[in-house]
């Protein structure tokens, strides 16, 4: 009989970067994500990033289709049959002010 492998998500510990810079790279080539964990993000921020995402993505596909490219990618992307199950809107530059108030002015969305 043959053996049968069980694989994981590979796990980043941020508390060891950047000894996991490695580990980090070869689980984004290899499996597209990874988990990250003593990241020190709190857990009231994840929940209500959580929630903008959901607001955003359970917006119309109208007002989704206007998130357009700026480099290849960072658009709406809806499901697809290949893809059922992962649906984005892309913001190419988050640490841009003007990337930012584009982005929600695209998706009738508050900046703050």
């Amino acid at each position: 009989m043959g053996e049968t492998q069980t694989r994981s998500v590979p796990t980043i510990d941020l508390q060891d970067f950047p000894a996991e810079y490695k580990k980090l790279r070869e689980a984004r080539e290899e499996w597209g994500c990874f988990r990250i964990v003593n990241h020190k993000i709190p857990l009231t921020l994840m929940w209500e990033m959580k929630q903008v995402v959901r607001c955003l993505l359970e917006l119309p596909v109208e007002i989704k289709q206007r998130n357009t490219d700026v480099i290849a990618g960072s658009c709406h992307m809806p499901l697809t049959q290949l893809n059922p199950l992962s649906e984005a809107v892309g913001l190419y530059d988050v640490t841009s002010s003007q990337a930012v108030d584009t982005f929600c002015s695209q998706l009738d969305a508050s900046p703050r």
